[in-house]
């Protein structure tokens, strides 16, 4: 080490580096990427979050964003949504893309995806939009609105075939919506983009429906025999997202 640097002020900031490269971690995982011993490690994010510089939720550690708030750092109703834990969880656990999609202005705008190595945000993709009538994200929080906003919704918007097996008619879309809203999720099997699938569940904040969490890959890595296992782990997911959000807002 040079006779300049600071042994203890090195590791904190290599910590507060490690969180800005991969989001949020454990401290053991932390541990296990700086080669550093548990101790150190304890007492470094014990202080930085004593600072207000790291937050905790759960075993989770990650960056403040309320001070490391930059370029990368997507902001929506007081939500920095790709500072959010639960996505991330999910993402590594299942290792299929995560999508967090948020309902503006009769659009599905996309506010967070997490794709392989599932450590950050894919920025290129944050802000754009997705369908409301194919793809999973859209259709769920389509059948969760209420019924006159749903309405004024569908009326607002084109329906168009993306693919063959888009519902672009209201005559097979509505009674469609109905069975999401029954069942709790939509399911996007290729209704987008062909040889995709998408399943999604709603985001609720103060029991209203704002978005929703999708996980999203090919038919072979999602295929029908799969569905309700993963419709577990997204409302799991879901559930977490709500803490979360909860949380942040109180």
């Amino acid at each position: 080490m040079d006779s300049y640097e600071v042994s203890t002020l090195k590791k904190g900031l290599l910590i507060l580096d490690i969180l800005r490269q991969k989001h949020a971690l454990t401290l053991t995982e932390i541990m296990e990427e700086l080669s550093l011993n548990k101790t150190s490690v304890f007492r470094m994010l014990y202080t930085l979050e004593k600072m207000n510089y790291v937050n905790k939720y759960n075993k989770y550690y990650q960056l403040n964003p309320h001070i490391f708030r930059d370029e990368h750092l997507y902001w929506h109703q007081d939500i920095e949504w790709t500072s959010l834990v639960a996505p991330y969880q999910l993402a590594r656990q299942e290792e299929i893309t995560t999508y967090i999609g948020i309902l503006e202005d009769c659009e599905m705008v996309i506010k967070n995806v997490i794709r392989e190595p599932f450590e950050q945000p894919f920025f290129q993709a944050i802000d754009t939009r997705t369908p409301m009538h194919s793809s999973a994200l859209g259709k769920v929080v389509l059948a969760h609105l209420p019924i006159e906003t749903q309405h004024d919704m569908l009326n607002s918007i084109r329906l168009h075939p993306l693919t063959s097996k888009t519902f672009y008619d209201y005559g097979l879309l509505i009674p469609h919506l109905q069975v999401i809203k029954a069942q709790g999720y939509a399911v996007d099997n290729e209704e987008t983009n062909l040889g995709k699938c998408c399943i999604a569940v709603p985001i609720y904040v103060n029991k209203e429906v704002i978005g929703a969490i999708a996980l999203h890959g090919s038919t072979e890595q999602i295929k029908k025999a799969t569905i309700r296992s993963f419709v577990k782990k997204l409302v799991e997911a879901s559930k977490k997202l709500t803490a979360e959000i909860d949380y942040l807002l109180t």
